[in-house]
């Protein structure tokens, strides 16, 4: 999931460009950014779901993978809801790592996303076939 969700995010940045990603002159991200990240985490959640419900053909396994994506993305949010939301001024073209690291999501986001990755590994492991627990 994680290597996933990193190659999409890095194909999206770059696809997009600086401009699109972030609001213009700051770090703020763009409502079409919001967007794809949305998109992105529920793909990378279903995804991970049917990779968990192949491998293991079991629903407790499965079920056991949901809370460990909560309880990760959730303690990976932690700091970005925590750091200054203050708008800073972003000049140019910016290197991928380094808008990573200066991004400024909104912290409304940061706390739905780890409901969204848990609720994509739900589906992705509804959408196999697998014997009841």
């Amino acid at each position: 999931m994680a290597f996933t969700a990193f190659t999409l995010f890095t194909c999206a940045y770059l696809g997009l460009g600086v401009d699109r990603v972030f609001e213009s002159d700051s770090y703020a991200v763009s409502m079409l950014w919001i967007v794809l990240m949305i998109v992105i985490t529920l793909v990378c959640g279903i995804l991970g779901g049917l990779t968990c419900a192949a491998i293991s053909k079991s629903k407790k396994t499965c079920l056991v993978f949901v809370g460990i994506v909560f309880v990760l993305s959730l303690v990976f949010a932690i700091p970005n809801i925590m750091k200054d939301h203050t708008p800073a001024v972003r000049a140019g073209d910016v290197p991928n790592l380094q808008a990573m690291q200066l991004a400024q999501t909104p912290a409304w986001l940061c706390v739905v996303n780890p409901i969204l990755g848990a609720d994509g590994v739900l589906l992705g492991a509804r959408m196999k076939k697998l014997p009841p627990v």
